[in-house]
């Protein structure tokens, strides 16, 4: 089967995403994160462009967003 991987959530910090990822692996929920060098060199870019992103399989998406929603609710 050939699940296509799509954005979740994109990050200006790599702790951040390190997070979610961690929540997301907990719940087992597979993801990794893209455009972390890019981020970390060049930060002054546009976040759209080259800002750091989990994705996850297609599959999961809904899923993994109510995980994260759920564990971010009381975050400022």
């Amino acid at each position: 089967m050939n699940d296509k991987i799509i954005k979740l959530k994109s990050y200006e910090r790599m702790e951040e995403a390190m997070l979610d990822q961690s929540v997301l692996s907990r719940n087992n929920i597979s993801s990794s994160i893209s455009n972390a060098m890019i981020a970390e060199i060049l930060p002054m870019l546009p976040e759209q462009d080259f800002g750091i992103v989990v994705n996850v399989f297609e599959k999961d998406f809904e899923k993994a967003w109510e995980i994260l929603k759920e564990y971010h609710q009381f975050d400022e």
